[in-house]
C-alpha cells in the first residue's frame, strides 16, 4: 500500500467501523473518481455523481475484501471501472457527446485546465471508444502506470499499450478534423 495515511484510515474502518475514517478516504479520492466518470460519460454530471456514489458504496461494503496487494487507489479505480462497465452493460442511458461548454466545468477542477486547446482535447477524448477512453484517461490524466491500469481493467499490458497507441492515433485524427 503506497499511502500510510490510507492504511491508517482503512485499519480504523475495519477495526472500529469508523465512518469518519472512511469519509476521509472518500474525500481524498472523490474528486479523482468523479473526474474519471465525467470523462467516461462525456461530461454528464448527473450520471457521474450517481456512478461516483455507487463506487463509494461498493467500496464501503467491500473494504474487508481489500487485500492490500495494491494501493487503495488502484483498488478503488477497479471498483469504479466495474461500476461504469455495469452502467454501460445495463444501457441505463446513451452517452451523447455534449457540446455544451458547461458540461466540462467539473472536469476542470482537478487541473484539467480550461484553455481552448485542452477543451478540444477533452471533447476528442469523449469521442474515443470505451476501451481507448479508459486507458487514455487512466494513463494520461490520472497518471497511472500500465501495471496499475492492468489491475484495474483486467486487460493485459500489451492490450493497454495497443489501446493507448490507437487512442493517441484516433485523438490526432479527431483533433485534425476540428
Amino acid at each position: 500500500m503506497k499511502s500510510p495515511e490510507d492504511f491508517l484510515w482503512i485499519t480504523q474502518v475495519l477495526l472500529w467501523n469508523d465512518e469518519k475514517a472512511f469519509e476521509r478516504l472518500m474525500m481524498k479520492y472523490l474528486p479523482h473518481i468523479r473526474r474519471y466518470f465525467i470523462i467516461q460519460t462525456a461530461g454528464n454530471e448527473a450520471i457521474s455523481d450517481d456512478l461516483t456514489q455507487e463506487t463509494f458504496i461498493r467500496a464501503w461494503r467491500g473494504l474487508s475484501g481489500f487485500g492490500r496487494l495494491s494501493s487503495f487507489s488502484t483498488w478503488l479505480y477497479k471498483i469504479a471501472f466495474n461500476v461504469y462497465a455495469s452502467h454501460v452493460t445495463k444501457s441505463i442511458t446513451t452517452l451523447p457527446l455534449d457540446n455544451d461548454k458547461n458540461a466540462f466545468a467539473i472536469a476542470d477542477k482537478d487541473n484539467f485546465a480550461t484553455s481552448d486547446i485542452q477543451e478540444e482535447v477533452r471533447e476528442a477524448i469523449y469521442r474515443l471508444n470505451e476501451r481507448e477512453k479508459v486507458c487514455i484517461t487512466l494513463f494520461y490524466i490520472d497518471d497511472m502506470s500500465i501495471k496499475d491500469i492492468a489491475k484495474i481493467t483486467g486487460y493485459t499490458t500489451g492490450t493497454i499499450k495497443s489501446h493507448l497507441a490507437r487512442g493517441r492515433k484516433n485523438l490526432e485524427k479527431i483533433l485534425k478534423k476540428q
